[in-house]
C-alpha cells in the first residue's frame, strides 16, 4: 500500500470513527400555558429566523447528524440557547428581559444576526429590511414597556 493510499485509508477510517461520537438533539416542549411572546407577524420572523439556535424548538437538519459538522452546529445552539432562548422568555426577570431586548435590537442594527454561515443554508432565515423594522419595532416597544414603572 503506498503512503497516500495509506493517508486516505487513514483519514475515511477517522470520519467513520467520529461518527460515533454523537451530540443531544435535545428540544424540549414548551411549558404549559405557554403564549407566544409577540404578535403573529414577530413570532412568525422569529421563529424563521431565530428559534433554531434561540429556542428549545430546534429544526435538526439532515446534516446536523453527520460529525464532525454535528459538533459544530450543537456548540452553535447551546451557544446560542445560552445567550437568550425564546423558549425561556416567560420566566425572564424584566430587567433580564430588557438586557435581552437590547442585545437582540443591537444585533439586529449590526446585522450579525442571523448569522451569515446560518442564512447561506437557511435562505429563509434572511431578513428584508421591512422585517428588521418590525423586529426592532417589536423590541423598542418592549423596551418602553419593560423600563415603565408599571412591571
Amino acid at each position: 500500500m503506498t503512503a497516500r493510499a495509506a493517508a486516505l485509508f487513514a483519514l475515511a477510517l477517522g470520519a467513520l470513527a467520529a461518527q460515533l461520537i454523537t451530540v443531544e438533539h435535545a428540544n424540549h416542549p414548551f411549558p404549559p400555558g405557554a403564549r407566544p411572546i409577540a404578535p403573529a407577524q414577530i413570532e412568525a420572523l422569529l421563529t424563521r429566523a431565530c428559534y433554531d439556535c434561540h429556542s428549545d424548538q430546534t429544526r435538526w437538519p439532515w446534516y446536523s447528524r453527520i460529525a464532525p459538522v454535528s459538533w459544530l452546529i450543537a456548540r452553535d445552539v447551546a451557544l446560542g440557547r445560552k445567550q437568550l432562548n425564546f423558549s425561556d422568555w416567560g420566566s425572564y426577570y424584566p430587567q433580564t428581559r430588557m438586557r435581552k431586548l437590547q442585545w437582540m435590537g443591537r444585533v439586529l442594527r449590526e446585522r450579525s444576526m442571523p448569522p451569515w454561515s446560518y442564512r447561506l443554508l437557511h435562505p429563509r432565515a434572511r431578513l428584508t429590511g421591512d422585517q428588521r423594522a418590525a423586529l426592532l419595532g417589536w423590541i423598542e416597544s418592549g423596551l418602553s414597556a419593560t423600563a415603565s414603572p408599571a412591571d
